[in-house]
């Protein structure tokens, strides 16, 4: 197998990376020269738990529950397909950048301290459990039963 899909995910996670970092860097000049800018004045429960939550599903549950749910489709099967193995980390990247934009949103409204360290701990986790080496992608192939499409 060719680590083209290799290269391609990793690309993925490097623009995630960069896209966060700016998306933070953007609301943290946000928040530094315009400080009226955000539509609510002072924290709340309700924005504090949303943001919490939603990246707390995007960044790890649905990566979680998309991982499995292919481990076992390929154990059923009797191996996955390239295809589908690229499809499953294609959709887990989807899944952690919707966390990432959730992370921004906690950034930019105001909520709970506490809140928005877990939540800007959550989405850094979520894109640090999805970046690839090649050490691990080569495990996740022999785990997940990733068959070889050319033979």
């Amino acid at each position: 197998m060719d680590m083209s899909e290799f290269f391609r995910i990793r690309r993925q996670a490097y623009l995630m990376i960069a896209l966060t970092i700016a998306g933070l860097l953007l609301v943290f000049l946000l928040h530094r020269f315009f400080p009226d800018a955000s539509f609510a004045r002072e924290a709340n429960r309700v924005n504090s738990v949303i943001a919490l939550l939603a990246t707390t599903l995007f960044a790890i549950g649905f990566p979680i529950l998309l991982r499995t749910g292919y481990f076992q489709k390929g154990a059923k099967s009797g191996g996955l397909h390239v295809s589908d193995f690229s499809r499953m980390k294609h959709l887990v990247g989807y899944s952690v950048g919707i966390g990432e934009i959730c992370m921004l949103f906690a950034y930019y409204v105001p909520i709970y301290t506490y809140h928005l360290y877990l939540t800007v701990l959550v989405g850094i986790y979520g894109i640090y459990s999805i970046f690839p080496s090649k050490d691990t992608y080569k495990k996740e192939l022999r785990s997940f039963g990733v068959l070889d499409d050319n033979a």
